[in-house]
């Protein structure tokens, strides 16, 4: 979907990225991580040429950006930053259909595609659509501002620390809808954050940039199993890698069989992390959790098999 070779890009003679090479899967997210001023956001807007490249080719989803007018390109990418950056004149409706009118699409499609996001994105098109940014806190406007850069089904999504101005509570539930939402629709996406929890989180793949440079690419499994010294393995951070690759798993994976039973105080259900799960094991001092679906014992995942798994990523 996203091939980028030899990207360059200097500021009054201060270089910003140098020499970038990496692809993106269609419907893989890629997160690029890195300190402030590493270059991981002005990687993203050379993607849909808000910034113009020194040197290097990026092309998208088989054609050269640089043979694409800049307007058509951006049409055709949905772009989120943080702050959200809706206008606060228009209502909810009007900013979600900003692409699809400039598009030129019929009134009765743009209106069904506004209605069909806020209902993804858990809003009632009845009680939001008509509503001003002002009257929305900060959760539903970051949803707004998502649902907005998907509005034309873009063929890819640049994200630029879309959820970091949002508290823990709301940010881990977003974190959640677009991930389901993403791989239902089969999303490619790629997002720039600092916050390797969310990388770990939401992306297929990490990149970590320091000084402009890409120091390594991987699945998050293996970037916290196998960093490579230095700046990657200080960035990643090691005293709580154990408990990263556990929120990696789910319960599913380690569960075994158990007697059909009704659900008891303490379980966890298969799509719970592992982490979560360990969490509960720890607080309960048990050496087993009950697994629940519809209210009934499926299964139960054991304290040991939970250690093993966390324990692989030990030094």
């Amino acid at each position: 979907m996203i091939r980028v070779s030899g990207l360059r890009k200097s500021f009054e003679g201060v270089t910003a990225v140098e020499g970038l090479d990496f692809e993106v899967a269609h419907g893989e997210v890629l997160a690029l991580v890195g300190t402030s001023g590493c270059g991981k956001s002005t990687t993203l807007r050379m993607l849909n040429r808000l910034i113009e490249p020194d040197a290097g080719h990026i092309e998208i989803d088989g054609r050269d950006a640089r043979e694409v007018s800049p307007d058509a390109l951006r049409r055709g990418i949905g772009y989120v930053i943080q702050g959200v950056g809706l206008f606060p004149h228009w209502t909810v409706a009007q900013n979600i259909g900003t692409v699809p009118r400039l598009l030129r699409w019929d009134r009765a499609r743009v209106r069904a595609r506004v209605e069909e996001l806020l209902e993804l994105f858990g809003l009632e098109a009845s009680e939001y659509a008509d509503k001003y940014p002002s009257e929305l806190s900060g959760g539903q406007q970051q949803r707004v501002g998502v649902a907005r850069a998907m509005a034309a089904e873009p063929a890819m999504l640049l994200m630029d620390e879309p959820f970091g101005a949002l508290d823990p509570v709301t940010r881990g539930r977003l974190q959640d809808e677009f991930t389901a939402i993403r791989r239902r629709r089969g999303i490619t996406a790629i997002l720039v954050t600092h916050d390797m929890d969310e990388a770990f989180r939401l992306a297929d793949r990490i990149a970590v940039m320091d000084a402009g440079q890409i120091l390594q690419i991987d699945t998050p499994e293996r970037l916290l199993r196998g960093p490579r010294e230095g700046f990657v393995r200080q960035f990643v951070g090691l005293d709580d890698r154990a408990l990263r690759i556990l929120s990696l798993h789910r319960v599913r994976e380690l569960s075994r069989p158990a007697a059909d039973a009704p659900a008891p105080n303490q379980w966890v259900s298969p799509d719970d992390t592992l982490r979560e799960a360990a969490s509960r094991l720890i607080w309960e001092a048990g050496d087993s959790l009950a697994v629940v679906e519809e209210g009934r014992v499926t299964a139960e995942i054991r304290a040991e098999d939970i250690w093993r798994t966390g324990a692989r990523g030990a030094p």
